[in-house]
Formats: C-alpha cells, structure tokens, sequence
C-alpha cells in the first residue's frame, strides 16, 4: 500500500509547531503583548512630564535670573537692595527645591554662589559653587564653577582647598575647558605659595610643554626662572 502522506519539511515543522504554541498561549501572549504597550506609553508620558518639567524648569530660572541682574545692579546703600536680595534668595531656593537635578537648579547654585562672592562671603561662595559643579559634571557651568570654588576658597585663605579645586579641574576636563591654562599655573602658583617648590615648577613646566604659546604660560617661565 502506498503512502501518500508528504514528509513536512523542517521549515513547515517549525511553523506548524509556532502557530500550535501560538494558539495554545495566546491569552498569555495577549496579556504580554498588553504590558509592552503599557510600558511604551508610560514612557512616553515620563518623557513628556520631563519636557514640560524641563520647560518650567527654565522659565523659572529666567524669571530669577532677571531678578539677580536687577539685585547686582543696586548700590550696596540703595533702600530697595535687602528687599530685593531676599526676593532673589527664595526665587533661587524655590528652584532648587522644586527641580532637584536639574540644570536649572545647577544655575541656581551658580547665582547663590555669585551672589555670595559679590558680598565677599567667601566660604559660603566656595560651597555654593562646589553644589553647581556637583549638580552635573558634563555641564559647561561645572568647570566655570570649579574655578570660582577655588578663587572662593583663595580669597578666604584655604589655600590647600584651593590647590585641591584646581587639580580638580586640571583632571576633569584638561583638553575640554579654554580656562585650564589658568588652572594650571594656578596650581603651581599655590604650590609655590605653600612651599612646595618642586611640585611648584613641575605644574609650572607642564603648563608650558602643554600650551608654549599661552599668555598664562608667560608667567610660568619668569616663575621658574626666580625660582631658580
């Protein structure tokens, strides 16, 4: 007797045994099928809290921001300033606490820190600006902000903290910042200032094989020649 049953091939197995486990699964493949899309759309409606967050965010800082310009621009006798510092103030800790992270926040800790420099409280300036670098590092305002931690930290005569800030930046963003010339020779020059001649004159020759043609680099040549 002859068979007239046609052996499947593999290709037709395999699809006979998906559509079988198709069938056999699909209340679960549905319920499955269900939650992807569940994902999907709170994602997109994460990303979109975000966006609007991130705009209010922004207008929020602006919105302080002009009022800082118009506080730094009173004389230091002018009746309206106190009012106004205290308007700035909240306006800058209300962004900060209402958008944590945020470089929003970033550039409010940016403005107390300013805001504390330009009134000569120079501790409180230096932590201040070491918040906005911390906020976020990738950020154009976190090396700026480095910077005015350590000139912060000068002017109250930490000077140890200020060499410390400054190497900072020298390790975080050499090749990246246009400023780190002046980080440099601000490294020898406190190492130079603490006593450390030698580590002193190595900051100081780095400086001027890393960027010969920099007017910071000037300095680090007659530097070294009176140390010499």
């Amino acid at each position: 007797m002859t068979n007239n049953r046609k052996e499947l091939t593999g290709k037709q197995k395999f699809l006979s045994h998906l559509s079988s486990f198709l069938e056999q699964n699909k209340t679960i493949l549905l319920i499955i099928l269900a939650a992807v899309f569940a994902v999907i759309i709170a994602i997109a409606v994460i990303d979109s809290i975000k966006e609007k967050n991130a705009n209010k965010a922004a207008v929020a800082i602006e919105e302080v921001q002009s009022l800082f310009d118009e506080w730094s621009q009173l004389a230091d006798d002018d009746a309206d300033k106190a009012a106004k510092e205290t308007v700035v103030t909240e306006g800058l800790d209300s962004v900060i606490s209402d958008y944590p992270a945020s470089y929003a926040s970033q550039r409010a800790f940016y403005l107390k820190g300013n805001m504390s420099f330009m009134k000569e409280n120079w501790a409180e300036a230096a932590g201040y600006f070491n918040s906005a670098a911390a906020q976020n590092t990738e950020s154009y305002l976190a090396p700026i902000s480095l910077m005015l931690t350590g000139a912060s930290y000068e002017n109250a005569g930490m000077y140890q903290e200020a060499l410390d800030t400054y190497i900072k930046v020298y390790a975080a963003y050499d090749k990246v910042f246009p400023d780190i010339p002046r980080a440099m020779l601000s490294i020898g020059r406190l190492n130079d200032q603490l006593g450390n001649k030698d580590a002193a004159i190595e900051a100081y020759n780095n400086l001027i094989d890393s960027y010969p043609g920099n007017q910071w680099s000037s300095f680090a040549r007659t530097r070294i020649i009176q140390l010499d």
